[in-house]
């Protein structure tokens, strides 16, 4: 274990929205694209790789007014893992990519604070029922394209057949870790819901630059499996103090 340099403040601020597109992957293709020791979390026989949307709001330091907090719209490209602690292997996710509308974020991020952040453009247009949005990202690797519905129930997929299956499976990856910005080193946060509410999302259409890409994940290896959604969350961000030591290749 080592511990990381940051020694970042406890962030607070409000989920306005929270997406989840969650896909299906072959495990070993997932696994490959893997810094060790870190492990595919699998899930009916399928590695569960995707893309978190996150709107955050009145996000700053704990303790300091809400008025003074910051906004941005946010994307990461993920995966569930298993991670290594003293205790044994614990559920987390790894961060491929993260992708950020502030310019603040992509200065700090993996600088003054865990994970690194590429700055993208964000075209939303949202009411209570329905959100379709954009996401325009450096030289397109990972764009993408979305219609949801926000009022729609669930419906078995391949890898969770009830809701409460997948509520509970995203709920434990509250772990998450990415590569530093010189990629010798893995950074970790931990995302700290003070309230879980998760809901069904309808999803009409989604296009992924990023998980389209058969030279990383090739014909036949990847399918979308579901949505989910959570809006206006109170949520806190944790630095991970111990994370794994990212092994040699």
């Amino acid at each position: 274990m080592v511990y990381p340099a940051h020694m970042l403040p406890v962030l607070e601020g409000i989920i306005a929205r929270r997406v989840l597109l969650n896909y299906r992957a072959d495990p070993a293709v997932v696994q490959n694209l893997l810094p060790r020791p870190l492990q595919v979390e699998q899930r009916n026989g399928h590695a569960i790789v995707g893309i978190c949307l996150i709107r955050l709001e009145s996000l700053r330091p704990r303790g300091v007014p809400s008025a003074m907090g910051m906004s941005s719209e946010n994307m990461a490209h993920r995966v569930a893992i298993r991670y290594p602690t003293t205790s044994g292997m614990e559920p987390g996710v790894f961060i491929w990519r993260r992708d950020t509308d502030q310019r603040l974020m992509e200065l700090l991020g993996g600088r003054a604070l865990p994970g690194v952040h590429a700055k993208a453009d964000f075209k939303v247009e949202e009411d209570e029922r329905r959100l379709q949005m954009r996401v325009t990202t450096n030289n397109g690797e990972a764009d993408v394209a979305l219609r949801v519905g926000y009022s729609e129930g669930w419906k078995p997929t391949t890898s969770f057949s009830t809701f409460a299956e997948a509520s509970a499976f995203f709920q434990q990856g509250d772990c998450g870790f990415s590569c530093s910005l010189r990629g010798d080193k893995l950074e970790g946060m931990q995302l700290r819901t003070l309230q879980w509410s998760l809901q069904p999302l309808g999803v009409e259409s989604v296009e992924s630059a990023y998980y389209s890409n058969e030279a990383r994940f090739p014909a036949g290896s990847i399918e979308f499996d579901c949505g989910l959604v959570m809006r206006g969350v109170p949520h806190q961000w944790h630095e991970l103090r111990d994370v794994p030591e990212m092994a040699s290749a």
